[in-house]
């Protein structure tokens, strides 16, 4: 009996009996002038000094949902790794999401579609190294796999070219396919010189060496036409950094020199292929950090999560995404529920600590402790209540389509309401600006809103587009009714004063054409009987005639 009362739930709740989970604050506390500050744990508020060296790599992921967080986390990370460690940054934007930032920054920003990337530079390796990495790059973007007899002949093309010019480019490739005809491969390669894409063409405009030592870079990749096209100049790019920082090495053993940002980089994050799977697995061996960013942790592949040193996962609403990072990293339960609750700014930690741990180093922390306010719109619901981060939401906004105009309005609305709004509010001015139920409905999704609350939502909103509540309601369709009963009858009057007339008109043209046809015929019967009379009255005549004719004789 005393057994089952010491677990109840009201002493299973005392911490000093049972230690919270979370590691040892010894792994957690580190110096603070030599390591990253994050946030505090949730429950014995430690303090997250975030220090690569005590883990088995440098490299981070980040998952959670738009507006959860994820770019506040990696602005904050990146600006104390400049001021703690001198460490520089470049990031490689899928979206267009950081240029904003990086220019209030002081830093640089490089638009990849008005610049050159010679895909075949040799950046400091050998010819047959270089030509496995645009083999492998061509596998996993063009597809080239697929054709064995155009993967051939490209990768001879590759060989040729080398042989044939010092720097050779794409267009080479391309002209030597040409010349052979080779069609299929020469088709795959055409892609890449095509107007619009031809940024591959042509000796680089931009110097690797230059943009991973000055200081924060944001590499804009959203110009370009088609993820295979963003996905190749930022694997390549990546490639070229990998073989540079390795050719360096680090300067000091202690520090690290460059951070890798790759934003939604889904194409080149899900595939085992991929440098950014052999990056992560090989630990420290290239001399920097990557971190990779995503709202669907299937966009990663799990020998990242399974390989990560450090995995930060912020609020996931599906359950598919939950299930997939809980099989991958192994948490309880309890975590997995708590991070579907989860407000901008909170996050769970999945640490891999180089010193052997009991357990799995999952832990809670409280709201990240930024570098800059973080900012939060609240949308609220009929029992829902959904934390945004600002900018993600204004960025939400201009996907949906919204004018910048447009996107004022709403921010101006959330500034009067202090930064929260009702959900019905927000539809309203949607559907003002002209969306669709359907976008907007696709919007909300976006935002983290499930499909229970979708139904209650619009509910709401369906009554009070109403205007004045349920008696209202019934008033108006109650107006309607009679309005369209009066319209009815009118429709009813006038289609019966229509078949009257139709039918006098009909009935007076039966009537003239039966009179006319009597009167023919009783013109024909008298001319007939007049005939018949003159042609019996000759016929009397002759008869006369022949008669007296006999007696005179």
């Amino acid at each position: 009996m005393r057994i089952q009362n010491l677990f109840s739930k009201d002493v299973a709740s005392r911490l000093p009996l049972i230690h919270p989970p979370e590691p040892n604050k010894t792994l957690l506390v580190n110096d603070p002038t030599d390591s990253i500050y994050i946030g505090k744990s949730r429950f014995l508020k430690v303090p997250f000094f975030w220090d690569h060296r005590r883990l088995i790599n440098p490299h981070i992921g980040i998952v959670g949902i738009t507006g959860s967080g994820k770019s506040y986390l990696v602005k904050t990370f990146i600006t104390r790794a400049s001021l703690i460690w001198n460490t520089n940054a470049v990031i490689l934007d899928w979206v267009g999401e950081y240029s904003t930032w990086v220019k209030q920054a002081g830093g640089h920003i490089i638009d990849l579609s008005k610049e050159k990337l010679n895909i075949l530079d040799l950046s400091g390796i050998g010819v047959d190294q270089r030509v496995r990495q645009i083999m492998s790059a061509f596998d996993l973007l063009l597809n080239l796999s697929s054709y064995p007899n155009a993967r051939y002949d490209v990768e001879d093309a590759l060989d040729a070219v080398y042989e044939l010019k010092k720097a050779p480019t794409i267009e080479d490739v391309f002209n030597y396919l040409k010349k052979n005809k080779k069609h299929k491969a020469e088709h795959i390669i055409h892609g890449l010189l095509k107007s619009g894409s031809n940024f591959f063409s042509g000796k680089s405009s931009i110097s690797i060496d230059k943009i991973i030592t000055s200081g924060l870079v944001s590499i804009d990749l959203h110009n370009l036409p088609t993820e295979e096209l963003r996905s190749l100049a930022g694997l390549t790019i990546l490639q070229y950094i990998k073989e540079t920082m390795r050719r360096r090495g680090a300067k000091n053993k202690r520090d690290i020199d460059l951070f890798v940002v790759l934003d939604e980089a889904w194409k080149i994050a899900n595939d085992e292929r991929s440098d950014v799977i052999t990056i992560v697995r090989e630990g420290r061996k290239y001399n920097f950090g990557l971190i990779i960013a995503s709202q669907n942790p299937t966009d990663m592949h799990k020998t990242i999560f399974s390989n990560i040193g450090t995995l930060f996962i912020l609020r996931l609403v599906l359950k598919e995404y939950r299930s997939y990072v809980k099989s991958s990293l192994g948490y309880n339960k309890f975590i997995d529920e708590e991070i579907s609750k989860f407000g901008v700014g909170d996050a769970a930690v999945n640490t891999i600590f180089s010193e052997r741990q009991s357990r799995v180093m999952t832990f809670l922390m409280d709201k990240i402790d930024g570098e800059e306010p973080l900012f939060i719109y609240t949308v609220k619901g009929v029992t829902m209540k959904i934390e945004v981060e600002r900018d993600q939401f204004v960025n939400t906004l201009y996907e949906l389509g919204l004018e910048e105009s447009q996107i004022n309005i709403v921010k101006s609305t959330f500034e009067k309401y202090d930064g929260i709004l009702d959900v019905d509010k927000l539809i309203d001015l949607l559907y003002k600006f002209g969306f669709s139920k359907t976008a907007i409905i696709s919007f909300l999704r976006r935002l983290g809103v499930n499909e229970i609350e979708l139904v209650k939502v619009f509910s709401l909103v369906s009554l009070k587009k109403a205007g004045k509540g349920i008696v209202g309601v019934e008033l108006e369709e109650e107006v309607a009714s009679v309005k369209s009963e009066k319209l009815s009858n009118m429709t009813i009057n006038k289609k019966r004063i229509a078949s009257v007339k139709k039918k006098t008109t009909q009935k007076k043209t039966t009537q003239k054409k039966t009179t006319q046809k009597k009167t023919t015929q009783k013109k024909t019967t008298q001319k007939k009987t007049t005939q018949k009379k003159t042609t019996q009255k000759k016929t009397t005549q002759k008869n006369t005639q022949k008669k007296n004719a006999k007696k005179k004789k």
